[in-house]
């Protein structure tokens, strides 16, 4: 081993260390140790600076090692423990890093010798001394016995720690010692050096001259523990005071156990074994053998006495003796296990030892120990071997293995006899009861049960610190043989197998010899392990220790079938088969199978052998009692019998039927006995077959008195048992041909039985019928073997009295005819077909209807399945058993003629191709017949669906039969369906119509257009004309029938209305699939025309389904397919792109069927419309009627709309599913249709009529809006509808355009939704008007709330995106000529009045603000465009004013707002005054002088604060903002006055005007303000108050400033001379604002200036 660079130099450090602390330690006293350690580091130091490299410094400190070691020894001869201690440790350190050479390791040894003399540091020399020995080969001979020697003695040293030490160092060295022969061996190293000794051996006392010198140390070490232990002196271990022969015989098993190889390779050691060691241990086991101790062999021992001492004279011989015969029997197991075949006499020996002690006779742990050893040799299969090749198999030689089993079986027979005399067994079976473990109970014996015992577990020999034996629990004997038993058995089984497995390279000699081992292996062990067994399972009381049992027995009966042991394996399975049921004469007293002979007249019959259960008392579970299994060849009398099955026969059954289904080859005459063992106990347990020949546990119901008990704790095991006997059948059919029909003659047998105790009226067993089934349908690959055997019987059965017999045979044949018609044998297709159908004919004269039923499934199935392997001779024969039961369709049961139609079916649906075409008309009567008959409405049904397969195979066959034959066909087809189609029963008119329209729609492209004419005017026509009158006329009395029908289909109108819903879609569907075809069609537009009369009328009917239904129709009649959101009217958003749209292209349609549809949509919405007007004011008068004659109305009628009963008005999906056909019809109509067609008086008053249609109060909370519109479906489309419309006009070059406005109108019109105030007696839900009048007081306020809340969810969003669209054309429109010379302007600016007005009590806040918004931005849009045009738009001057005086001065104010929610609205009023300003006063002279003077007057209104002298809080009624911007506006309006140069005329009139409002608003708030601080005393007036004066002193200094720029204003200087006295009045109140007191000085001070210039000459003039 190589010593890296770190651990080299730690080395030095450490070996520094050590030489460093011995130096300092013995400086005192031991002078010369102190300069020795000091010389030993000088030394160390120079070696570690000389040598470069690791390797040379690690060689280096080799060279001087004796140098190294002098300080050291000399600090161990000193015996000073602290010098001592560190020397040690020094040494330790020079042993492990292997510097230490052979004189070193002499040298340390003696002076270890020398410190244990002294006893000095021995555990410390106890450390030393194994890695001495371990590390290398340096201490070999006389040196390493030395050290051996050492740890010897100091075993026996007087401290307990020293003891435990040396006896691991012991162990240690004598392993070690081993080992190394082992290495010198090579076979684990090849690399180790051997280290010869020098100087010769003294030939008496040395080793062998043959072995290397470490084989002859361990030869040496073995021979002298021998001497030891046989009391002798040692050779080589000279010095040994004394040793326990216990230690020695430890020594001696781990030697034999751990090194087996140095034995056996080397023959001196195997001469040892057999000189010295087996002699010594057969010594040792004489009685006569005491307790002896080795005397002392060295001067300086111990005396004898003290060593003799180690046992108190107390104890007794017995005790002294066990721990050496415990270590004894290890030995002698060891030899067994692994040295019999070089000791092959002296195992005998032991092992015949062994069985003696196993004796009767022998008491305490004797036995016990012997049997632990036993049992570890009997678990071994080489050992089993071993003893039968080397002594049973030889003629002359002791079968050891048969005594072995033998006398392991006599000791069950012991321990199973009873000794007490006790005439009580009760008390036994009490005390089992009481002990409640396991156990055996036998004739008045209760014997225990050890669990958990193996062969390596064990209680004596491993009791290696005992000193005396562990108490024995009760039991343990037999339970240590019983286990011992089953690994016997399990042993010879592994045994047999590996004799018995087959050999390559063995010759056939070589295979017989040991075939003949194995088979001696079972003689000589199977019938004392048999007996055994037996007699334990008798008495065993624990199912875990039943189970070990049971597998042992089975593990013999596998034996016994692999060497093919007949008279053995029978006695083994019939063993198995009694412990299955319920007594041992079972078999013979109710079966009538009597047991197996004896082989020899001495032995007693098996069941009087070892199983005498009458006797024996047992502790099992009782699982089941009845009587057994009828017998025809046993009395009837016995068939009552009451018998009890235990839950230990059912493990036993498990056990019996795993053990023959594993091994059905080998079973050859014990096939009958089998099955009936099977048989019995299936019925013993009422386990009854199924249909697939499976077994199960019958069900019974709990009053039933049924002949057999089953308790509920068997139901688990009958399951697994009933899973296990399953097995049986795969098994057999697993066997060669012969022993098949063994096993299939066994049941036959077993099924005559059973019909002939049937035949008496018992109840017989299924078993043999069902288990010939189950193999017969897993062999159908050997058909031809066993068919008519089978079939045969089958029949016969089929014939017998028995309806379960008969019943099951039936059953069994039918099933094995359906799966033998397809398998794979090696008969002839055309043989075997017709073998199996003669099977089935034959069954035609049985009158029994059962079986009929099953010969008709089974034709059935047989079409089904094998209808295409069905040759053409074997058709006649199927058909005629199907045709026989259809023909007596009267005088049969029902449920044969439902499996006849069946057939018909089969034959219609999947057989067509093997039926001539000709034979298609007799097919179609059959089909015809079924669907006129009453019997069976749903056979009516089906045979209409027949027809659609016939239709199909029609189409197939067009090429093959032409045109015309195929036209024919389906002309005939399709009038027969049309005629069922109004046919009285509902649901064989829905079922032909869609059949008749399924067939059309799939094969009617084959059709030719002669016949497409005659299929339209003579079919589809007639067809819908026949429904709509069988619809108008049909009755609404509810049905009265035996079924119960669902309320929506409970009258022959509901049902009517549902077939024209099918009728129409069908036919919808036609229309596009043949679009093509109908092309075609010299007469289109006729036909075109004729069904969308029909979708008109169905979509405006006054039923919601229908109406719904036909609007689908129409939709998928034009565009191809139905939109999602059609699907889904309701859907709560919206689809993006085109995912709502049509999802294919829209059919191909003429462009005058495209103005027609367009027509027909008109007249649908319309119609919608006016039905739902009409069910309004139907509901208003009935309403007013019912509260005329009535004083008070039913406080549940909603809120919403209440219809009068029975009054249909069109729900929201029929609207919006109009309206999504809208986009995508008039895309196609655009460029046809006029502008007149979009006015307001056609399309959208079409649009407002759907959306003034009420909605009915039951489905007004399923129509929800959208989370991110906030629209209704219908409201969504809607809009969409009038944006579709807006972009059409919008395109370039369009004649469209002079229609814009009257979409805007109609928008407008939604919008004016959110202005209608909520009244008690007017409601409009989502734009559509209902009136409930006379509402009783208590109700008022609820209805009010439920309105409002209706109307914030779904009116005021409509109303307010309708709103901003509308918005939205008109700006993005308004310079279109059309629409601005339309005035859509003036409409609009009068609409947004009202919400303006209205403000605070609109229904929602969000209504006036998106007015006010929108005002600002249509006045952005309109007046420049109109100050252009004065002449066209005259009016929109006095429109505005209108509206801005409602908006700004309105009543209608809010108590409720928050100051900063008031200034944000004060703050838009202010944007509209200075668009005002900005817009219409800058232009003043372009508008009319009568509209700018009632500006002036708004804004003068507008600019006097509405001010309350009580309202100091600055409350809701102060709009100090708005008034100071209308003040702004006129003080510029008077700049603006002023500066403008061009029309002096026009600009004095709005001068003088502002001005004087201008002075009269500043003459007012100078007063007020005067007036409130006089009456406000003490407090203060608001800030915006004194900002207000202030401004208008302001005003005033700005008015004398412009009358000095221009002194020609003579009448604005007297009326500011006028306004000098209210100036004055503020001077008293001007100390309330230290700003008002600066502004008002300044104000006075321009008076100066005014002043001045009257005195100025001629400036007044």
């Amino acid at each position: 081993m190589s010593i890296n660079a770190v651990d080299s130099k730690k080395l030095v450090e450490a070996l520094l260390g050590d030489l460093r602390l011995l130096s300092q330690e013995a400086k005192k006293k031991q002078n010369h140790v102190k300069e020795s350690a000091e010389t030993g580091v000088v030394r160390i130091r120079n070696i570690s600076t000389a040598s470069v490299y690791d390797t040379v410094l690690i060689t280096n400190l080799r060279a001087a090692c004796t140098e190294l070691l002098h300080p050291l020894v000399l600090a161990c001869e000193t015996r000073h423990t602290r010098l001592v201690q560190i020397a040690l440790q020094g040494i330790q350190r020079l042993v492990q890093h292997r510097i230490l050479s052979g004189n070193g390791a002499t040298i340390v040894t003696n002076e270890l010798w020398a410190l244990v003399e002294a006893e000095c540091e021995e555990l410390r020399v106890l450390q030393t001394v194994p890695p001495l020995v371990s590390s290398e080969l340096v201490v070999t001979g006389n040196t390493l016995a030395k050290c051996i020697v050492m740890c010897f003695r100091l075993h026996f040293a007087k401290d307990p720690i020293v003891i435990n030490a040396a006896s691991a160092a012991v162990r240690q060295l004598v392993s070690t010692v081993f080992e190394r022969v082992i290495q010198e061996d090579g076979i684990f190293s090849s690399e180790l050096t051997v280290v010869n000794t020098s100087g010769g051996r003294p030939s008496p006392r040395a080793a062998p001259p043959t072995l290397r010198p470490c084989a002859a140390d361990a030869y040496m070490l073995f021979k002298d523990l021998c001497l030891l232990i046989n009391g002798e002196a040692p050779i080589w271990l000279v010095g040994i005071q004394e040793m326990t022969r216990t230690l020695g015989l430890e020594l001696l098993e781990s030697l034999l156990k751990g090194y087996p190889s140095v034995f056996i390779r080397h023959t001196e050691f195997a001469d040892l074994l057999k000189d010295d060691v087996c002699p010594l241990i057969i010594r040792l086991f004489s009685p006569n053998v005491k307790a002896m101790h080795i005397s002392s062999q060295h001067p300086s021992s111990r005396s004898s006495n003290a060593s003799i001492s180690h046992y108190p004279p107390t104890i007794s011989h017995e005790r002294q003796s066990f721990p050496i015969s415990m270590r004894l029997v290890r030995i002698v197991t060891l030899i067994v296990q692994f040295y019999q075949n070089i000791l092959h006499t002296e195992c005998e020996i032991f092992i015949s030892t062994l069985l003696k002690f196993v004796d009767g006779d022998r008491r305490g742990w004797q036995r016990p120990l012997a049997l632990e050893s036993l049992h570890r040799i009997v678990a071994s299969p080489e050992l089993v071997k071993w003893m039968t090749e080397s002594f049973d198999c030889r003629p002359n030689s002791t079968h050891v293995l048969e005594q072995v089993a033998v006398g392991l079986s006599t000791v069950v027979q012991q321990c199973l006899v009873c000794t007490t005399f006790s005439s009580d067994q009760e008390n036994e079976v009490d005390r089992s009861q009481e002990d409640g473990g396991p156990g055996f109970l036998t004739k008045g014996l209760w014997v225990p049960f050890v669990d958990k015992l193996t062969a390596k577990k064990t209680l004596l020999l491993d009791s290696l610190d005992r000193m005396d034996a562990v108490p024995i629990p009760e039991g343990y004997v037999i339970s240590r043989c019983c286990v011992a038993l089953c690994d016997l058995a399990q042993s010879v089984y592994m045994t047999i197998d590996k004799l018995c497995m087959p050999d390559e390279n063995s010759e056939n000699g070589s295979s017989e010899a040991k075939l003949e081992i194995a088979k001696v292996a079972y003689a000589n062990s199977q019938p004392s392990i048999l007996a055994s067994i037996g007699s334990l399972l008798a008495a065993s009381t624990d199912e875990m220790v039943s189970d070990h049992l049971f597998v042992c027995l089975t593990t013999l009966i596998r034996a016994g079938c692999r060497v093919g042991a007949d008279a053995d394996l029978h006695r083994s399975v019939y063993v198995l088969a009694i412990m299955s049921l319920p007594s041992p004469s079972y078999l013979t007293q109710f079966a009538g199978i009597p047991p197996p002979s004896p082989l020899s007249k001495r032995e007693v019959p098996i069941s009087e052998q070892v199983f005498d259960l009458e006797a024996w008392p047992s502790t099992a579970q009782v699982t089941a009692t009845g009587p057994p299994c009828p017998c025809p060849v046993v009395s009837t009398e016995l068939w009552n019998k009451q018998v009890l099955l235990t839950s230990k026969n059912l493990k036993a059954a498990q056990s019996f039927i795993a053990a023959i289904t594993s091994h059905m080859k080998e079973l050859k005459d014990l096939w009958y006995l089998c099955m009936a063992t099977c048989e019995h106990l299936s019925w013993l347990l009422a386990m009854r077959p199924t249909q697939l020949g499976q077994f199960e546990r019958e069900t019974r119901d709990e009053h039933s008195n049924g002949p057999t008990v089953v308790t509920n704790a068997a139901l688990k095991d009958i399951g697994h048992l009933s899973s296990t006997i399953d097995k049986v059948a795969p098994a057999i059919t697993a066997l060669p041909d012969d022993a098949f029909l063994s096993a299939l003659d066994a049941l036959i047998r077993l099924s005559d039985e059973s019909l002939a105790v049937a035949a008496t009226g018992r109840e017989s067993s299924l078993f043999p019928l069902a288990v010939l089934y189950r193999v017969c349908s897993l062999s159908l690959t050997r058909i031809d073997i066993f068919w008519t055997k089978t079939s045969c019987h089958f029949i016969k059965v089929c014939n017998h009295t028995s309806v379960s017999m008969r019943d099951w045979a039936a059953v069994a044949l039918t099933s094995l005819a359906k799966h033998a018609i397809k398998s794979k044998t090696s008969m002839d297709g055309k043989n075997q077909q017709e073998m199996i159908i003669s099977s089935l004919l034959a069954l035609c004269s049985i009158p029994h209807i059962q079986v009929r039923r099953r010969q008709l499934d089974c034709v059935m199935s047989l079409m089904q399945t094998d209808g295409s392997f069905l040759l053409s001779s074997s058709w006649p024969n199927v058909i005629q058993i199907i045709s026989a039961i259809i023909d007596n369709d009267t005088g049969c049961e029902l449920s044969l003629v439902r499996q006849g139609y069946l057939g018909l079916r089969l034959v219609s649906s999947d057989f067509l191709q093997s039926i001539p075409f000709n034979c298609i008309s007799g097919l179609v009567e059959a089909i015809s017949q079924y669907s006129k008959q009453n019997t069976d409405q749903n056979i009516s049904l089906s045979a209409l669906t027949l027809l659609w397969t016939i239709s199909d195979f029609v189409y197939r066959k067009l090429e093959s039969v032409g045109s015309d034959a195929s036209e024919s066909v389906w002309m005939v087809l399709y009038t027969c369906l049309s005629e069922s189609c109004v046919d009285s029963r509902f649901a064989v008119r829905k079922s032909a119509c869609q059949t008749l329209l399924q067939t059309v729609t799939a094969h009617g492209h084959a059709l030719r257009s002669a016949a497409w004419h005659n299929v339209i005017w003579q079919i589809m026509i007639p067809l819908l004309d026949k429904v709509r009158s069988q619809t108008r006329c049909a009755s609404t009395e509810k049905s009265n029938g035996e079924l119960i029908m669902h309320h929506s289909r409970d009258t022959e109108q509901k049902q009517w209305t549902e077939t024209c819903i099918h009728t129409l879609s069908a036919i919808s569907k036609i229309f596009n699939s043949q679009r093509k075809s109908l092309l075609a069609l010299s007469d289109f537009g006729a036909v075109w025309e004729a069904f969308l009369g029909y979708l008109d009328w169905a979509a405006c009917y006054e039923n919601a389904e229908l109406s719904l239904s036909a609007i689908r129709s129409y939709q998928e009649v034009l565009l191809g397919k139905i939109s999602s959101q059609t699907l889904n009217v309701n859907s709560h958003e919206k689809s993006n792109g085109s995912e709502s749209a049509i999802d294919v292209i829209a059919p191909e349609l003429p462009q005058a069927q495209w103005v027609e549809s367009w027509k027909v949509w008109l007249r649908i919405s319309r119609g919608l419309a006016r039905q739902g007007c009409a069910a309004m004011a139907n509901s208003v008068n009935a309403e007013t009627k019912s509260i005329a004659s009535t004083p008070r109305m039913n406080s549940s009628t909603s809120s919403l709309t209440s219809l009068a009963p029975g009054v249909y008005v069109p729900g929201p999906s029929h609207l919006t599913a109009i309206l999504h056909i809208f986009p995508s019809l008039f895309d196609k109509v655009a460029k046809s249709i006029t502008v007149d067609d979009l006015k307001y008086e056609s399309l959208p008053a079409v649009l407002e009529s759907m959306m003034n249609v009420p909605i009915p109060s039951e489905q007004a909370p399923f129509v929800l809006p959208s989370s991110s519109t906030h629209l209704t479906p219908t409201q969504e489309a809607l809009l969409e509808a009038v944006k579709i419309v807006f972009v059409e006009c919008t395109i370039s070059g369009t004649s469209l355009r002079p229609a814009i406005p009257d979409q805007i109108r109609l928008l407008l019109k939604f919008a004016s939704m959110a202005t209608q105030r909520i009244s008690p007696n007017k409601v409009a839900p989502g734009g559509q008007k209902s009136y409930v009048s006379f509402i009783p007081q208590e109700t008022v306020k609820e209805f009010y709330l439920i309105q409002r809340d209706y109307a914030l969810t779904t009116i005021v969003p409509f109303s307010e995106y309708s709103l901003r669209i509308a918005i939205e054309f008109f700006t993005s429109t308004a310079q279109y000529p059309d629409v601005a010379n339309s005035l859509i302007a003036i409409d609009i600016i009068k609409f947004l009045g009202e919400p303006l007005y209205m403000k605070y009590t609109c229904i929602s806040p969000s209504t006036w603000k998106l007015a006010a918004s929108s005002l600002m931005s249509v006045l952005k849009t309109s007046i420049p465009y109109a100050r252009q045009n004065p002449e066209v738009f005259g009016k929109l001057w006095s429109a505005i004013c209108d509206t801005m005086e409602r908006w700004l001065f309105t009543p209608n104010k809010s108590n409720r707002l928050a100051a900063d929610e008031r200034k944000r609205d004060e703050l838009m009023e202010c944007q509209a005054v200075e668009i005002i300003r900005s817009e219409m006063l800058a232009y003043a002279s372009r508008l009319p002088q009568e509209d700018v003077q009632r500006l002036i007057g708004l804004l003068h209104r507008g600019s006097i604060s509405q001010i309350d002298s009580t309202d100091v809080l600055d409350s809701h009624t102060q709009r100090n903002e708005l008034a100071k911007a209308c003040f702004d506006a006129l003080l510029m309006s008077t700049d603006g006055a002023q500066a403008d140069s061009e029309e002096e005329d026009n600009r004095g009139v709005l001068g003088n005007v502002a001005v004087t409002s201008l002075l009269q608003r500043c003459t007012q708030v100078m007063a007020d303000f005067c007036r409130d601080w006089s009456a406000a005393g003490d407090l203060r007036l608001p800030r915006s108050r004194i900002l207000e004066i202030i401004s208008a002193l302001q005003a005033v200094d700005s008015l004398i400033a412009r009358l000095a720029r221009d002194p020609r204003m003579t009448e604005l200087y007297s009326q500011l001379v006028s306004l000098f006295p209210a100036v004055v009045d503020v001077m008293p109140c001007c100390h309330a604002d230290a700003q008002l007191e600066q502004q008002l000085i300044k104000t006075i001070k321009s008076y100066q200036t005014l002043f001045l210039l009257q005195n100025i000459p001629q400036s007044s003039v």
